[in-house]
């Protein structure tokens, strides 16, 4: 086969048709500059993935590549001959400068005993000094673009590192370091684990409606239990006296929820699934969004229009009905993604991270995707040098490794966002591992068991979506990031907002299958772009730890101590002690 056809064979391989005269310009590059078909159609693709975003050759744009990639071989006699193939790609990859030839770490980054924020109470919770630098591996990918792996300078300028910004703290904390291995179970009080050979939007309507209808019906009942209410009855059932109607919150259009605009939702074994209009006029107070079940005391003199005096939306469950049972306090850090800035892939923010953690050794590290950011600009332009697959077990091995000869268990929680990840939620685990102790990879949402601590996670910022979907009254109420976390516990669910917010990609049957809570958790973590807190909610520990970073800038993690119980008696506000700290 000549160059012609070979040019021509491999571009159809790649589903590209090429021109004669085209073809007569690829093979004129290829002559003039003595280099084969196959180190051609490498040079080229190289070429056109980096600056052309993967286009098909035109005349202009093979004259360009041929002056950039060839000219400058030819004047050096550096060009391979006939029939030979380049010792190494001509596309430069580049990579970020070994951590080891970088300047040591701010020592004071783990001297929190010296930094006093403003409104904490013990900025020396869990700190422990840190005098020699620990090696660290390159999590940076493997890049086409030099700006890619360059470091962020906004990020490397911060002054705050260490600092404690959040106070959860009730007892002095005692030794900050793992002596043994935390007994750690995956989705406790659960009939299965999700993963990735569920299946996976194949749902008929009928079956997505039946799912809607059972979440009417599970927590439906329980706010007519808990609440001493009579007997639900049919929603549209004219009454001049006050009764009971549960159902579902819902918008009377697409557009968003007002108090003209409510409607009831009834289940299809009560009211048929017809909705009916809910006036709220004589209501104090009330919050609602789209997707909360609630249970509706009042009058419907037409049928057509049900007139609330009283609503009931809170339906938390039990907390775990075993004590968790350890005899030495329990050292968790929890830090939530995206783990690089929007301005570089250089994974400075992880690598601080695990400075810390390598220094500290807590029993479990937990990282709440993504670690993959689809939304990073340099990563969705194609600069990187490696599949998405390879660059997330990259990370996850590197961190592992420098964990070895320690106690401490990683926990990898998946994420929508993740380009290594399955584009629904709930989010299985990547399929690209098979891990083993001390690694965890788990879903989004997650429940975990650590010595019988009960521990809920989702990487999807469910406050933000209720946030711009919930209404209340009156307008302006109190500690409003306390009342969207709440309605977690009070719905049941992690994410309980339905319809969900555009672009989130919900699949019905395991939304209701795993993203619901079995009971209330011990602590709740749900990271989000709202400003980061420690709430105590219904007897659970809600904590919004943020993002380890905030576009170019550094963000903020998670670090617990879990005291053991005394007596048989244990509380979350009582024996667990919390920090919010800025990478």
């Amino acid at each position: 086969m000549d160059i012609r056809e070979g040019i021509k064979s491999q571009f159809l391989d790649l589903g590209i048709e090429l021109s004669d005269s085209i073809l007569d310009k690829c093979v004129e590059i290829c002559v003039l500059h003595n280099i084969d078909e196959d180190a051609f159609v490498e040079t080229w693709m190289a070429y056109s993935v980096t600056n052309l975003e993967g286009e098909a050759p035109t005349i202009e744009t093979l004259s360009t590549m041929e002056r950039k990639e060839f000219a400058n071989k030819s004047k050096n006699g550096s060009t391979n001959t006939p029939g030979s193939r380049p010792s190494t790609t001509p596309l430069t990859i580049y990579n970020k400068t070994p951590t080891s030839s970088k300047k040591p770490a701010v020592e004071n980054w783990n001297r929190l005993e010296n930094i006093t924020p403003k409104g904490t109470k013990n900025a020396g919770l869990f700190g422990k000094h840190l005098s020699t630098p620990v090696s660290q591996p390159n999590f940076s990918p493997a890049s086409f673009s030099p700006i890619s792996t360059t470091p962020s300078g906004k990020y490397s300028a911060r002054t705050n590192a260490g600092e404690a910004v959040v106070d959860f703290v009730e007892r002095t904390p005692g030794d900050w370091m793992g002596k043994e291995r935390v007994a750690l179970t995956i989705a406790p009080y659960r009939d299965e684990v999700l993963t990735t050979r569920c299946r996976i939007m194949m749902e008929p309507l009928s079956e997505k409606a039946a799912v809607l209808n059972d979440v009417i019906e599970r927590v439906g009942s329980y706010l007519v239990e808990i609440n001493g209410l009579q007997e639900p009855t049919y929603n549209h059932s004219v009454s001049a006296t006050e009764v009971v109607c549960v159902g579902r919150i819902c918008c009377d259009s697409n557009d968003h929820l007002n108090p003209s605009s409510v409607l009831l939702e009834g289940s299809r074994d009560k009211c048929l699934g017809q909705s009916v209009l809910l006036d709220l006029s004589r209501l104090t107070h009330f919050t609602l969004f789209p997707g909360q079940v609630v249970a509706v005391v009042g009058v419907n003199p037409t049928g057509q229009r049900f007139i609330a005096t009283k609503l009931y939306h809170s339906a938390p469950l039990p907390l775990p009905p075993v004590l968790p049972r350890f005899t030495a306090p329990i050292e968790i850090v929890i830090a939530a993604g995206p783990f690089t800035q929007t301005d570089s892939l250089t994974y400075e923010p992880l690598e601080d991270l695990m400075r810390y953690v390598t220094s500290h050794r807590p029993h479990v590290l937990i990282l709440i995707g993504p670690l993959v950011d689809l939304r990073q600009p340099q990563l969705t332009a194609g600069s990187i040098a490696e599949t998405y697959d390879d660059f997330f077990d990259k990370i996850v091995k590197g961190i592992v490794n420098q964990l070895k000869g320690s106690w401490t268990q990683v926990v990898v929680v998946s994420s929508a966002d993740d380009a290594a990840c399955l584009p629904v939620f709930p989010t299985p685990p990547p399929l690209s591992q098979n891990p083993s102790p001390p690694l965890h990879l788990v879903s989004d949402p997650a429940l975990l068991s650590i010595n019988g601590l009960v521990i809920a996670l989702t990487a999807t910022d469910s406050l933000m979506h209720l946030g711009k979907e919930e209404i209340s009254f009156p307008p302006g109420g109190s500690d409003r990031l306390g009342r969207l976390a709440s309605h977690l516990i009070q719905q049941q669910h992690l994410y309980p907002l339905w319809p969900p917010s555009e672009g989130l990609t919900v699949d019905s049957e395991l939304w209701d299958a795993h993203a619901s809570l079995p009971l209330t958790p011990h602590v709740l973590v749900t990271p989000s772009h709202f400003r980061y807190f420690i709430k105590h909610l219904h007897g659970c520990l809600v904590i919004n730890p943020e993002h380890l970073t905030k576009g170019t800038a550094g963000g903020t993690f998670a670090r617990l101590e879990v005291e053991p119980p005394t007596d048989d008696v244990w509380t979350p506000a009582s024996h667990i002690s919390v920090q919010i700290v800025k990478i």
